[in-house]
């Protein structure tokens, strides 16, 4: 963590020297228990300076911790966190990813496509916290080959939750 941090720092500096504060650099949740890149982490990443703002892969986090992302409730906890520590402003147009993820007792093993019923995370129950707590993410689907089709998929689903 430390080293991560310190790294950051000195990419801070060297973005602000080369007159690139007017981009985001967006450090990623990941979803091998062996790396750093837990929410927290990401989270505190993210406070080193305004020019990061959190990438959360949301099949990342429940690979991570093995199926914990199923209800509206799931979601929207992780999100008042990072309300809480970096503010609404800077998190209401976060970047996401977001698939289907095959996990195991190290975490992520392979990405999966929507059409998995075994592994998860659902799309709907993030689809409903994002809009209760009206945030506005740039979503990516990193579906396994099928990035196209579950994207629509998302935005579906999306645009036909009604809170």
């Amino acid at each position: 963590m430390n080293l991560t941090a310190d790294r950051l720092k000195v990419l801070r500096d060297y973005i602000y020297l080369n007159g690139y504060e007017d981009l985001y650099f967006c450090p990623e949740t990941m979803g091998k228990l062996a790396q750093v890149g837990t929410l927290e982490e990401i989270v505190e990443f993210c406070k080193i300076d305004k020019i990061y703002l959190p990438a959360v892969d949301f099949g990342h986090i429940n690979a991570r911790e093995m199926g914990s992302l199923k209800t509206v409730d799931d979601y929207k906890q992780r999100l008042k966190y990072m309300i809480s520590e970096l503010g609404y402003e800077r998190v209401k147009h976060f970047h996401m990813h977001f698939s289907k993820i095959m996990y195991g007792g190290k975490g992520e093993i392979k990405h999966l496509t929507f059409e998995d019923t075994v592994y998860g995370p659902e799309f709907e129950p993030l689809a409903i916290a994002l809009k209760q707590l009206k945030l506005e993410p740039y979503i990516v689907s990193e579906s396994a080959g099928t990035q196209t089709e579950d994207a629509a998929e998302m935005k579906r689903i999306y645009r036909n939750v009604d809170i």
